[in-house]
């Protein structure tokens, strides 16, 4: 079911808008429903960082020992 909605956004937004939906060949109405509906999902979903912190490994460092990890990684991978 559609429903219609009353916006009150800039003119130079609309004008920009409609532009940008006429070269891709879809309506103004179509597309911001399109970049609702993206932002409905990505608050849904979780974001890239939150996936990386769940599969990170749960064990703890010592204050200040990442620095010394990441420099012998470093002269492990160049070589100095």
């Amino acid at each position: 079911m559609t429903t219609k909605l009353t916006l009150s956004i800039s003119a130079a937004v609309i004008n920009e808008a409609k532009a940008l939906a006429s070269k891709q060949n879809i309506s103004l109405s179509k597309m911001v429903e399109a970049f609702l509906q993206n932002r409905i999902s990505s608050e849904n979903s979780p974001s890239i960082t939150q996936k990386i912190i769940q599969q990170a490994p749960m064990h703890k460092t010592k204050a200040g020992s990442e620095k010394l990890i990441l420099k012998a990684k470093l002269q492990k991978k160049y070589a100095y």
